[in-house]
Order: structure tokens, then sequence, then C-alpha cells
């Protein structure tokens, strides 16, 4: 398999193609083609037919671009060409970069469109295509990034790739990329694949296809206990589902990941850092587990656990991650102490550290003066803001990185709109004292901020990165202020900062697609934060409120617009319309988990049956049915989902994700789904389906299970089971459910609604047996109703990812 870092071993095509390689030249552009290339038409820019906005920003790009389809790969067959494929998005600073300095350069663009067949993906409208490439990436390298480039066959296996590489004149460093590998040059890249596919072409597709060989083996996450599970053929859903995951791998995942723990600066290893939902919202339910995973866990460890979770999302709202200023997170910290962001700003981010922070300020307390409320407040307003809802009411998809740093001007820079001078910084406040206070606070210096080995280049030269340095009480003491001084003074700073931003500089371009899996997230986050703050009360109320009809405004859009409820098909991309590209296993995912949390937020029985249609359909879309099936002779059949259909075009394999990244993965998510519609709607088989998802990690959870935190939690669910609460003629503002609405999700209990008649409801959940005539909540326990003791200790939390 060639390098991509190009370091090939001795002998391969590429090795004897790059021996001695130069800067390309001018007359490289005249090599010879096939004679198929003289008849056909010349390339032209397609990426104007896209209605994508990351496609369709490189429309004035030198780059003749092709879109992934047929077309496209007909030509490079016909004519014999090598694929040049960049994967990437929108709002990414080194995907501006290299548009910017590589792609708009007339030697890259020249070489590209006379000697390759260039197609750009957005990776976030085709996720399986980024994961496959990703996949290869990550097997030879220590990380990844985007842009994710590609050089491919005509059959799409892949020859070589890497990530960011610099264009002519362009110096980078180590400590700028996502990988922490100093960049590769382009011009150098494409000399050295110049004479590759001319001149080796029956060892670079040999050894292409060995590439697939061994990226299906590195891909193979979910398929390892296959064996184990063709040896249950007469197993039923009735049966009692073995399996060898059990409460211990918690137990095992909380060591390893302490071992990661960076007690100083919070978060888990060195830089670059990353918010990790999933684990952080793992460890935040240590101690809100059932007793039986304490037990296993050790109270005392499951406190400490806990405490590493707090402990980084209190070091990530003082840092410079945090929007101080427009509310909100940015997508990484590029130092170890949060200081220095990458400046774009993502629905996904927010919408998970949403349930996140949310999680947290239940678990200290949850009243309107606890830790974490305010910022719970502040991410729900940023994700209900007008830039990131669209007119028709779906959440777009993110904010880019860079900007133009004042009106007027052409080039843009990254994270101008967020950056200060102490200058501008003091002239915008205008009050001397104030202007003190707030500097001190955020850390606002004469000659910037940034440490200069972040910055090689003097990008940020004397400009401030806003984060918190002093609190309020050092404040109050240092500057001999009262304790209701500071406060207000940082308040009405911000105010004015937020003013001044918003007139005078130029927002950061906006992706305005909506993405169905993205808004799943956002929905589910914000109707759990709604009812929380429902049952809060005062102000806090009211924000719920607002929050609920935003979620639920965007769910009816999907529902409209992205589902064909006639041919059961859901889409993933609305973007000026709806996108072709049908959805994948985590746009369903998501989106039956917000409709359960709908449900749960209104009562209305709809989102229910919408979550089980939903769910039936991903079943049979994506589940690796133990069954064996005529349709899927290939498949591993050992349970849980593929991230795409058999069918998906353009993907030369299927990928199975069960460990949590920057999101948590589809399979943690589906198996949540699962066990909660298992209870609710008292199927066995879905239950079952949940098991067996979880079973299908097994033997990577035992070796690795610190890379599995979102299904752990599945394994809780597996092994003590659900109780099952029904509401009787009350809705979700009945003060009985205050408790269940108001714990951190750790517990194992999900809430049912009867109310009036619901034949729906009854005859697709026998198990409600004879429902008692008064009203008020009860627990279900095989058929049989008890009240529910509201004063009791019984966890009262829904389990979900």
């Amino acid at each position: 398999m060639m390098s991509a870092q190009l370091n090939p071993p001795p002998g391969s095509a590429l090795a004897s193609a790059t021996a001695g390689a130069q800067q390309p030249t001018a007359a490289e552009s005249s090599s010879p083609g096939t004679d198929l290339e003289t008849s056909a038409p010349p390339l032209r820019n397609r990426a104007g037919d896209s209605k994508n906005p990351f496609v369709r920003a490189h429309t004035d790009t030198l780059v003749h671009w092709q879109l992934l389809d047929d077309e496209a790969l007909a030509r490079a067959k016909a004519e014999n060409k090598l694929i040049f494929l960049t994967i990437g998005f929108l709002a990414s600073h080194y995907c501006h970069l290299t548009r910017q300095d590589s792609f708009c350069n007339p030697r890259i663009a020249n070489i590209l469109n006379e000697h390759f067949i260039p197609i750009i993906v957005d990776r976030e409208e085709r996720p399986d295509i980024d994961t496959i490439y990703m996949n290869y990436n990550l097997s030879l390298n220590s990380g990844g990034g985007w842009p994710l480039n590609m050089f491919l066959t005509p059959d799409l296996e892949p020859v070589f790739g890497g990530t960011y590489w610099t264009g002519p004149g362009v110096h980078t460093s180590k400590s700028e990329t996502d990988t922490g590998d100093e960049p590769l040059e382009f011009l150098v890249i494409l000399q050295k694949l110049l004479s590759v596919w001319p001149e080796e072409e029956v060892r670079v597709r040999d050894e292409a296809k060995k590439s697939v060989i061994e990226l299906r083996r590195f891909s193979g996450e979910g398929t390892l206990n296959a064996d184990s599970a063709s040896r249950q053929p007469s197993q039923t859903v009735d049966s009692e589902f073995e399996g060898e995951v059990d409460l211990d791998q918690i137990e095992e995942a909380y060591t390893r990941i302490a071992a990661t723990f960076d007690p100083m600066c919070g978060g888990f290893g060195q830089e670059p850092k990353f918010p990790t939902s999933a684990k952080l919202s793992t460890l935040l339910r240590a101690t809100q587990f059932p007793k039986e995973v304490q037990d296993v866990v050790g109270a005392q460890d499951c406190g400490y656990v806990s405490t590493m979770a707090l402990h980084t999302l209190r070091r990530m709202i003082a840092g410079g991650m945090h929007d101080h200023v427009g509310g909100g997170f940015h997508r990484l910290s590029v130092t170890r102490d949060w200081s220095l962001p990458s400046f774009e700003k993502l629905l996904i981010d927010n919408s998970l550290l949403l349930g996140v922070f949310l999680d947290a300020w239940l678990l200290v307390g949850g009243t309107e003066q606890s830790e974490f409320a305010s910022t719970v407040i502040e991410v729900a307003d940023y994700i209900t803001s007008d830039r990131m809802i669209s007119s028709t009411g779906g959440f777009v998809s993110s904010e880019a990185a860079d900007s133009v740093n004042k009106k007027g001007d052409s080039i843009m820079q990254q994270g101008a709109f967020y950056l200060w001078t102490r200058k501008e910084f003091d002239s915008v406040i205008g009050d001397e004292q104030e202007s003190e206070v707030a500097a001190a606070y955020w850390d606002v210096q004469e000659h910037g901020n940034v440490d200069r080995s972040h910055d090689p280049h003097d990008e940020f030269l004397n400009q401030n990165v806003l984060r918190i340095v002093r609190n309020h009480a050092r404040l109050t003491k240092q500057l001999g202020l009262s304790d209701d001084d500071v406060p207000k003074i940082i308040a009405s700073a911000r105010e004015k900062l937020r003013a001044f931003r918003d007139k005078e500089r130029v927002q950061p371009a906006i992706d305005t697609k909506v993405v169905t899996a993205y808004n799943g997230m956002a929905i589910a986050a914000l109707a759990r934060t709604a009812l929380a703050l429902r049952h809060t009360g005062g102000e806090f109320a009211a924000k719920g409120e607002t929050y609920l009809a935003a979620a639920k405004k965007a769910a009816e859009f999907i529902k409209t617009q992205l589902w064909d409820a006639s041919s059961q098909v859901l889409y993933r991309v609305w973007a000026d319309g709806r996108s072709d590209t049908r959805a994948f296993a985590d746009d369903y995912a998501y989106l039956i988990e917000a409709s359960l949390e709908l449900y749960e937020a209104t009562s209305d029985e709809s989102w229910l049956q919408w979550a089980d249609e939903l769910q039936a359909v991903q079943i049979k879309l994506f589940y690796d049915s133990v069954t064996p099936s005529a349709d899927e002779p290939s498949a591993s059949r050992c349970g849980a989902f593929y991230s795409t259909t058999s069918r998906s075009p353009h993907a030369i394999l299927r990928v199975k994700d069960a460990m949590d990244s920057a999101q948590p993965s589809v399979n943690a998510v589906s198996a949540s789904n699962l066990f909660r519609l298992g209870a609710l709607l008292g199927d066995k088989k879905y239950s079952y389906l949940a098991k067996e998802t979880v079973n299908a990690f097994g033997v990577e959870m035992l070796e690795h299970p610190h890379l599995f935190p979102g299904l752990l939690c599945g394994v809780v669910s597996w092994r003590l089971g659900a109780s099952q609460l029904v509401s009787i003629s009350h809705g979700p503002a009945s003060k009985e459910l205050a408790k269940f609405f108001k714990a951190p999700r750790a517990s194992l209990s999900t809430l049912l609604y009867l109310g009036g008649p619901s034949s729906w409801l009854r005859s697709r959940n026998p198990a409600l047996g004879d429902v008692p005539q008064e009203t008020g909540l009860f627990v279900l326990e095989n058929g049989s109703y008890r009240r529910h003791e509201t004063a009791g200790s019984e966890p009262m939390a829904t389990d979900s990812v």
C-alpha cells in the first residue's frame, strides 16, 4: 500500500516514479494522454451545477470540477485517467486555504484539468465517501483532517492520499494542521503522480486493489463477531440473549479514559483537543447510573470520573474555544489549554454540547443559580438564533472560520470576526475602568495573547482571543470592587463588543444546507433542554418554550420536505431544494432520537409513531441481519447497522461505526433508540436487535472499551433493563414529571403517555394491559400498574446517547 506521506515501499510503482522528482514545469502540461482525450469535449467546471454550498464555493476557481456521478466516472474510464478527489466542508479554514492557494493557482489547475479528473465532494453530504477514504488515510498516518485529498483509479480504488497540502509559495508548520505533521507541497505531489499512471498503470491498479483489501480489513469494525452470531441460527427474539460484554467493561473504560485525562487543563490527551461529547456524557453519567453499575466501578471512582468531565467543561467555558461575545463554541482547540481555537462553528458540536452542559447543570443542582445554567441558555440561544435557523425552519450546518477583517477588504483571515486588538477593544468599550476590568477578565493584552509558537507567520499578531483568566472573585479582590460590580461590568462590556461586532464586522459565511442528522441532534437537545427549563420555572420556563417551538418547527420541516411518506424514503440534505442524496443510517438514528424526545416533550403520539416508522425503515435498509439474505450475499451477518445501504452510489465498501469520535457513533445512538422503543412499544424485536447491535462489537469492546463510551451505555440497558413510566391523562407539564425531566440522562426509565383514546398505541403495545381508570404517574411491570412514588429514589431519566 502506498504511503500517504509519499514514502512508498522500495520497488513500488510510486517509488520508482518519484525518485529525484522536481517541481513541475510548464512543459509537463503537454505530457501524452490517451487517444480518447482528443475526441472528448474539454472539461468544464460543473461546481455551479450543484446546490451544495461547499461545492458551489468552487465555481470561480480555475479547476474544472466534476461532481461525483456516473458522468465523471465514465469520463475517467474512457480517458483512463486517475481521479483527483477532494473532500471538505465549507466552514473549514484549511479547505478555504486550499481553495485560495491551490485551486486558484494556474499551474496546479492546469495539471489537474489536463491529466486528472478532478471531483469535489462535501463530506457533510456524503459522509460515506468521506469515511471510506479517511479510513484509508488513517490506516497510513497518525491523524486526519480536511481537506481530504485522494488520487483514485477510475474504479475509485485509492492510489495515494493525504490531508492539507500547501500551495505554491505557502509555508506552514506542524502546529497548524490537525495531524501535527508538516504539510507536503501540492505541486510536488502532482509532479510525483504525473508519471505514475501512464508508466506503471498495471502495477498501480494491482496495488490499489490490495489497498481496498487492506482497507476492508482496517474498516472491519462490527464484523469480528460473525462466527459467534452464525452459531445461533435458531435463536429468536424471545430467547435470552447471551454475550461477553458486561458491566465490567464500563469500569475498564473509565480506567483507560482516566489514564489520558489532563488534570491541569481538562480534556484528554494533548493538543489539539476536541469536545468529545460522547465521552463527556458517559463520564457525567457515572454517579447517576444504577447502583449495580456503581457497585462494579466503585462509588469513589464514579465520583472521580464525573469530576473529570465537569473540570473539562469548566475549562472549555473559560477557554478561547468558547465565543464569549456571541455564544456557542468553536470546533476544537489548537492548544492544550483551550486558549486558541480553530474558528469554525458547527451546528453538530453545539447541539451535542448543549446536551452535555444540560446534564452537567442538572447534575450540580439544576436551578437558575446553579453552575452551567448560563452556558445552557447561551448555547441554546445560539442554536436558535437567526444565524442558525434557515427561512425554512431547519437548522443550518455551520459558520465559516474565515472572514474579512473589515468591510471593504477582499482577503479573508482565520478568526477575523472573533479577534480583538487592545486598541479596538478599549475603543469599543469606551469607559476606562470598564475596559480595564474586562481586559483583565478576558486576558486582552497590548501585543496580543496568542503564543508565538502557535502563530509562526504572525497570523494573529497583536490580536487577542477572548478567554477567562481571572474569575469574578479574583477580580473583585484584585481591583478593590464590590461583589456586584464585576458581573455588571463584564455584562456591559460583552453587550458593547457584541453590538459592535454585529454592526461593523462582516460575519463569516454560513453553510445554509440543512442536514437531517445534524437537525436531529439539535431537535433532541433542544427538546430535552425545554422540558428541564419548563420545570425550573421563572424566566427559564419561557426560554424553554422558545426552544421547543424551534425544535418542533425544524422537525416539521424535515417531515414535510425530506421525508417521502409514500415511498418511505428519507433524504439527507436540503440546500435550495431537496438533494437527491438519500439518508444514511445516522440520519435515521438521530431523527428517531429527536422524534422520541419530541414525544416526551409534547405527549403528541404522532412523534412516537413516526419514530417507530423510521426505525422499521432503518432496520430494513441498514441492519446486518444475522439471518442470511439473498439480497446480501456478502454481508457479515453479525448484527448492528452499516452506515450505508448495500447500494450506496459510488461507495466501494460498507462500513460499520461504533467508535465515538466528534459525534456519537450511529450504532450507539441506534442501540439506545431500539432499547427505548422496545420498552415504550413492548416490542421484543426492537429490544433483541438492540442487544444484538451491542453484541456485534463485543470483540472490539472487550479489547478497547474506552473507544466505545456511547455503546457502553447500551450495555447498561442490556444488563439491567428499563423501568417503564406511564403518565395517564397528564401532559409533560405535570408536576409529577418534574423529577423525570430534571434528571441527568443516566438511569433506565422511559416515559409513555396514555390520555384519551389511542387505538394505534394500544394495538402497537399489547403489554399495556388493563390501563388504570384514575389519572397519575404509574410504573408498568409485566402488564401490571403500580402508582409511582414521586418522592422515592427511583431513577427518573430516560436512557439516551
